[in-house]
């Protein structure tokens, strides 16, 4: 237990920083000290909101959240965590860990290429907001099964599909993290499985880590935390690995 809130503060700080929620960080974790990988990705999906509930309010204030994406995608990840969450007990550990290698890696280069784009130069486009509201179906079911906030994917839509700029994304993508995950959470919560004593171990690290990391982002040049993202990413690639 004196591991949970230490896995929740870099998870915390991580996802908040990077606009993550921080399931890409505790899944794998609490994989790798022994728990099973369905109540893992449980786990997390609780984990993501409460870094969302820190890490939101700060982004909000700075006013860097743009409402008209986030309604969007917003219903496209809902919609998409909703069935999601529904064939989690059907799909095999070993396809969830595979699946969340691809993920990693197709993320973690496709931000490495990418380029920031000016805030006076961002225009939202009708057709790539139909684009990216259907990669958001896609992220809202890999939430689900994953047990992330699919922020992953939603800073790539934003910053790659929508050309948003990069803090807009993140901030974006955080305020999205709570709609996503508490669609996931409301199933999860009534299962067997469901640790509340374990949740609130991770919590209480997640809330200082989102703190710090929100903050943190607001002052960071974007180079560096795109860097920061693929490292993490480079990690948790490798960890994983072992368990495939």
């Amino acid at each position: 237990m004196f591991a949970l809130p230490i896995i929740g503060l870099v998870a915390g700080f991580v996802g908040s920083l990077l606009g993550l929620g921080g399931g890409v960080v505790v899944v794998p974790s609490l994989i790798l000290i022994g728990f099973p990988v369905k109540s893992a990705v449980m786990l997390s999906i609780f984990v993501t909101i409460a870094t969302w509930s820190m890490a939101s309010e700060k982004y909000l204030k700075s006013a860097l959240v743009d409402f008209r994406v986030a309604f969007v995608l917003g219903l496209g990840t809902s919609l998409g965590a909703l069935f999601g969450s529904r064939i989690l007990t059907f799909v095999p550990d070993r396809l969830i860990l595979v699946l969340f290698l691809v993920m990693l890696g197709f993320i973690g280069v496709s931000n490495l290429m990418a380029k920031d784009v000016g805030r006076t130069d961002f225009r939202l486009s009708p057709l790539r907001l139909v684009g990216a509201f259907s990669f958001m179906l896609l992220a809202g079911v890999m939430s689900a099964i994953l047990g992330i906030g699919a922020g992953v994917f939603k800073v790539f839509a934003m910053d790659r599909i929508l050309r948003m700029p990069y803090r807009m994304a993140t901030a974006t993508s955080m305020f999205l993290i709570g709609i996503t995950a508490s669609t996931s959470a409301l199933y999860y919560g009534s299962m067997p499985d469901f640790s509340p004593r374990t949740v609130a171990f991770v919590a209480i690290g997640t809330l200082t880590g989102a703190f710090i990391g929100s903050r943190l982002m607001l002052r960071l040049p974007v180079r560096i935390l795109r860097v920061a993202f693929t490292l993490v990413v480079v990690l948790l690639a490798l960890s994983l690995l072992l368990r495939v």
